[in-house]
């Protein structure tokens, strides 16, 4: 017996939509791991960075709720970009226990040149779909994140 390939029975539109999230991140995670490797990055190190961009300053905390990680997990991922320069960490003015990272000039070049890359895949992934169709795909997503969320507590 072989495996079918995606879309094809189970790994088709007749899937269980839990194991075809499953697929899709997994082939995404792949497919973006390819992408950002010449820009020497992870994906969960680009997360990372690409938050910070958004939110610079940001605690360890609030970057493992925003990448989807464990605290834990988000230490040793800010570990690496600090030894290789990316990000560095400082204290929080009020909380002395609390330490802030944000980018570095190095790492705000690394996320923008790694960027337009990754956004070509993401690209890809919609070709052949109406944004009509991509608006109602991403709404589904943060719905059901939400919901399953809900469900988790």
């Amino acid at each position: 017996m072989s495996v079918p390939a995606i879309g094809e029975r189970y790994r088709g539109v007749e899937g269980n939509i839990g194991y075809l999230l499953r697929q899709a991140s997994h082939t995404f995670r792949a497919a973006a791991e390819a992408v950002l490797r010449p820009h020497e990055l992870s994906l969960a190190q680009y997360a990372v960075l690409s938050v910070l961009r958004r939110d610079p300053w940001s605690s360890g905390a609030d970057l493992a709720r925003a990448c989807n990680t464990t605290p834990q997990a988000m230490n040793g991922v800010v570990a690496t970009l600090e030894r290789e320069g990316l990000v560095e960490r400082r204290p929080h003015p009020t909380h002395g226990r609390i330490r802030q990272v944000g980018l570095t000039e190095e790492g705000e070049r690394r996320v923008a040149a790694a960027t337009p890359d990754l956004r070509r895949l993401e690209r890809s992934m919609q070709r052949g779909f109406s944004a009509e169709e991509i608006a109602t795909v991403k709404a589904w997503l943060v719905s059901a994140a939400a919901r399953c969320e809900a469900a988790a507590r």
